[in-house]
């Protein structure tokens, strides 16, 4: 294996396909990125079992290659190379059946390969269940419900994001069971009927890959997996086995009333008054209107004191005294993720679900369960 490329079209490439990379020390060669140099391309590829990432690069004026071959190198090592080294152009050189030389301007590297014959054999399935979607919009997706996915695996289905399409309509859903993300969308087209959950994670790791509005997403569905294609950039990544609840009758249509907020104003009232509820279990604060229009937020620690936040509501549909009290977390993680510059908070009771809307967030919703307090 010997090749020449451009350093940034390396790093481009290999920061894409490490995210991808076991941090277990009990599978060494997951922590490998596999390169695999043919006449007319060059593959980067890397897998921890869950997610594989692979990207390729056509040979071109920046990608010169003189032997084809295949080799495992060790992925974190080689990243920090790349990174560091000045030089424009990097060669790579195989010796020795176990080595590969990389050298940058003055910077000489030799790596030890990896065991390429235990590395995973994976295969990057496109499958006539698909859908395509814009960056924008996927991205949008992710924000806007993976973080309300559980973190806990004592319920896995939990932990993942449920996709599912009938007829025009793509529904995407996040729970953790005290708190729900819906987002919808609808096409001009019909889709295939798709019902899946995938890891919240993986989602992550993939928001952190699609840079470019302007592209398209090209997502293939099998039984067990879910290969998104966009750019030079395959990422796959495995389903989650079991049967997402439906969700649908958790969500309140009659409201006792709706208040309206400047979101940036809610946001910080709430900010400040969760300053004194720190911990998991001590994170909980207090809504109460009063009758007089004003809105308090408050928040009381024994051991460190009391918070009290006073807010002017931009509107109020139906003037109801009442208190409710909720997990500061779950509220400022569900508002940070509207774009609208205001939001609207409908409560159906004191101890009943209340659901967020914003003005601008079409199609959004975030749902928080209250909690009963003394």
């Amino acid at each position: 294996m010997k090749f020449s490329i451009e350093r940034e079209i390396l790093l481009q490439n290999l920061n894409h396909v490490s995210k991808a990379l076991s941090t277990k020390p009990q599978m060494p060669i997951l922590t490998g990125i596999q390169i695999d140099v043919q006449d007319d391309y060059l593959k980067l590829t890397a897998s921890n079992s869950e997610i594989s990432i692979q990207t390729k690069i056509d040979k071109n004026k920046d990608l010169i290659i003189e032997e084809t071959g295949s080799v495992v190198l060790p992925g974190r090592y080689l990243l920090e190379i790349v990174r560091k080294v000045d030089a424009k152009i990097i060669d790579f050189v195989s010796f020795e059946e176990n080595m590969v030389k990389i050298l940058a301007d003055r910077s000489n590297f030799t790596l030890n390969v990896l065991d390429k014959s235990t590395f995973p054999y994976l295969v990057f399935e496109e499958s006539e269940i698909n859908i395509n979607l814009d960056v924008l919009n996927l991205k949008q997706i992710i924000k806007k419900t993976a973080f309300a996915a559980s973190t806990s695996e004592s319920r896995m289905v939990l932990t993942g994001v449920n996709f599912t399409t009938e007829k025009n309509k793509l529904e995407v859903i996040a729970t953790d069971s005290y708190r729900l993300a819906k987002k919808f969308i609808l096409f001009n087209n019909e889709y295939p009927t798709i019902n899946v959950v995938i890891s919240s994670k993986s989602l992550d790791e993939l928001n952190k890959i699609l840079d470019d509005p302007n592209e398209t997403v090209n997502i293939y569905f099998t039984n067990v997996k879910v290969l998104f294609k966009y750019k030079n950039i395959l990422f796959q990544t495995r389903l989650i086995e079991g049967i997402y609840p439906n969700t649908a009758s958790l969500i309140p249509t009659d409201f006792l009333t709706s208040i309206k907020f400047n979101k940036n104003e809610l946001l910080a009232a709430i900010d400040r008054a969760s300053l004194f509820t720190n911990s998991e279990m001590s994170n909980i604060i207090k809504l109460t209107l009063n009758s007089d229009k004003i809105v308090e937020i408050t928040s009381t620690t024994n051991e460190i004191g009391a918070v009290l936040e006073e807010l002017n509501p931009l509107y109020i549909s139906n003037l109801i005294p009442f208190q409710i009290a909720f997990s500061s977390r779950y509220f400022l993680e569900a508002i940070k993720v509207f774009d609208s510059n205001e939001i609207t908070i409908h409560f159906t009771g004191e101890i009943k679900p209340f659901i967020i809307t914003g003005e601008y967030d079409v199609n959004h919703i975030q749902l928080i369960l209250p909690v009963r307090v003394a």
